[in-house]
């Protein structure tokens, strides 16, 4: 009997034992299972990190004034440049050189890039080679030299070019690369209204276009290039023509600002109504070139054409509130101001020359000073940035290494 007890005690402690070591495993797990969350907190630092750094996980490609694109790092101090090709060779002893603006919108790389020349070719490249794969002639067959400009829609699939000395504007089919509209925009003595500027509103239904000589600003229908609106810039006692040359839309698509290249000052007009704002006249001799809005819609930042300085606008009063004093170079003169990729910088080019070359500077935009200077012995014409998956596939497949002293 007692041996019986002995036999039915000891399976008892057996299995008391197995639920004791069940209840132990389940308790090791669930601290097993909580260390994870620290282990993916940890994890995911790195990618925090990154995203606090995406303004700076990006390169440019530069398109100088004579036919090279250039890949470059501009927050490098030691190897900005990093490689080089050219699509197309246009002679220092020309006037021909590729023109000062290109508009991409942010995170759009389109099929085509639309390089401009400023006597009405442009230049089709694919990307992915930089081949050139059609020429397009949007000026008159004179070939006269002017204002001439490409820009991209919101989604990328249409490019409207605008060429100021034949007055014509056109909006091409990225895909297809035909045209989708044409129309010459003439003054009623028959001359060029000059078109010199063309700007898609955030929802890629209208055009905002300066006609220079016209003294009109044009709300322009983007499928058909009929005249929606347009607004008649010269007062009845202006002295001085205003000449409206250049245009930029706020990213809210509530304003826009026009640069007057007659009276050296900038308008700030409501969209779509076209209703006046404020005017700010440029401190001392500066001529306003191009401008761009800070993400925020509180302050626009205007290149002049005439100095390494960067204007800073408020827009709540139309004041000038800052000078932001850039690096000097032997050809002064600011050809465009864009806002860099994660919104923390604006990124100015700086024109030069051929011979002694131009910059590009990054401008911070929470202290609205100088953060990156990136100085060039070519001219750039204008810039676009690129993710670095793309920079580094032409980096490897395309591009040649860089040169020391190259120029043009």
């Amino acid at each position: 009997m007692n041996y019986k007890l002995l036999i039915i005690a000891g399976v008892v402690i057996i299995l008391l034992i197995g639920v004791g070591a069940a209840l132990l495993m389940m308790r090791s797990s669930s601290p097993s299972s909580t260390t994870t969350t620290p282990n993916s907190t940890t994890t995911t630092t790195p990618s925090n990190s990154t995203s606090s750094t995406t303004s700076s996980n990006f390169y440019f490609i530069a398109f100088t004034q004579k036919g090279l694109a250039q890949v470059l790092n501009p927050f490098s101090q030691s190897q900005s440049f990093l490689g080089f090709t050219r699509y197309t060779n246009i002679s220092t002893n020309l006037p021909q050189q590729v023109y000062y603006w290109e508009e991409i919108p942010a995170g759009v790389m389109p099929k085509y890039l639309f390089v401009p020349v400023n006597n009405g070719t442009v230049f089709v490249l694919d990307p992915q080679s930089f081949k050139v794969v059609e020429t397009l002639y949007v000026g008159s067959s004179k070939g006269q030299i002017g204002f001439i400009g490409a820009s991209f829609s919101p989604n990328g699939e249409y490019v409207a070019l605008a060429d100021g000395p034949s007055g014509i504007l056109e909006v091409i089919n990225v895909q297809t690369l035909q045209t989708v509209w044409k129309v010459t925009f003439l003054r009623a003595n028959g001359a060029t209204a000059y078109p010199c500027d063309v700007r898609w509103t955030p929802d890629g239904s209208e055009l905002i276009v300066p006609m220079r000589f016209n003294e009109t600003v044009d709300i322009i229908n983007a499928s058909n290039g009929q005249v929606v609106k347009s607004l008649l810039t010269l007062s009845p006692n202006e002295q001085v023509l205003p000449q409206p040359y250049m245009v930029s839309l706020n990213f809210q698509g509530t304003m826009v600002a026009v640069e007057y290249a007659g009276n050296n000052s900038v308008g700030f007009y409501s969209l779509p109504n076209l209703q006046l704002m404020g005017m700010v006249k440029m401190p001392g001799k500066l001529v306003p070139q191009r401008g761009v809005f800070t993400p925020d819609g509180q302050y626009y930042l205007e290149a002049p054409i005439n100095n390494d300085t960067v204007v800073v606008i408020s827009t709540s009063n139309f004041q000038v509130v800052k000078e932001i004093q850039l690096p000097q170079i032997n050809s002064p003169g600011l050809a465009d101001i864009e806002i860099a990729p994660g919104d923390q910088y604006a990124y100015v080019v700086i024109h030069g020359n051929v011979n002694t070359g131009g910059m590009i500077v990054l401008i911070s935009l929470s202290s609205l000073s100088v953060a990156y200077e990136l100085p060039l012995t070519t001219a750039p014409a204008f810039v676009i940035p690129v993710n670095l998956g793309m920079a580094n596939y032409l980096l490897s497949q395309v591009m040649s290494p860089p040169v020391t002293g190259l120029h043009c």
